[in-house]
């Protein structure tokens, strides 16, 4: 009689216990900051392997040419309205 209620004792601790280890990672839940310094960028890349970045936040488009170049950079330029050309 005393080991079944020794054992019901030490197996509720343990029930216990794992159920604190698996419920604390969602009571102590942090939030990730989305507002990084590349939060809004958009790339392609296309089929010859030049790479094109827009930030939509500010309107700039930066283009890479392929990879193995001197400067991989290309241009710079900005939409400022859709329908209109592009600023450098």
């Amino acid at each position: 009689m005393r080991n079944d209620l020794y054992t019901k004792v030490v197996l509720t601790v343990i029930a216990v216990l794992l159920a604190v280890i698996a419920f604390k990672p969602a009571a102590n839940s942090q939030s990730v900051p989305a507002q990084g310094g590349f939060s809004g960028v958009q790339y392609i890349v296309s089929a010859t392997g030049n790479t094109e970045f827009f930030d939509s936040r500010t309107g700039d488009i930066w283009k890479y040419t392929e990879e193995g170049q001197p400067n991989p950079f290309s241009s710079h330029v900005k939409l400022v309205q859709l329908g209109k050309p592009l600023e450098k």
